[in-house]
């Protein structure tokens, strides 16, 4: 039998950096794993009365093999399937 053995509890330790992206730059393939790269749009502070400069930087590069891409995927089909259905219950789009 192709018995899988039970996962380990998940930790999730506070103290872990949190990432934040208002894009998803690039996805591609490494040596057969998922790679993807994560930016923001960040200002640059305004030099006298110059507008202020519009940067695009990379906040994390993810690299998942194929089973953590599919988790992915499915996580996000039912969080997609969430918010549709929230959607149609009140007529407007979540946060």
């Amino acid at each position: 039998m192709n018995e899988q053995p039970a996962k380990p509890p998940l930790e999730d330790p506070l103290h872990d950096k949190e990432i934040f992206a208002s894009e998803v730059a690039v996805i591609g393939m490494i040596h057969e794993n998922i790679a993807v790269t994560l930016a923001h749009v960040r200002f640059d502070e305004p030099v006298g009365n110059q507008t202020p400069k519009l940067r695009r930087i990379v906040t994390a590069r993810l690299m998942l093999t194929d089973v953590a891409a599919g988790q992915l995927l499915q996580q996000l089909q039912r969080l997609a399937a969430q918010t549709e259905a929230m959607k149609e219950i009140t007529g407007k789009q979540p946060n």
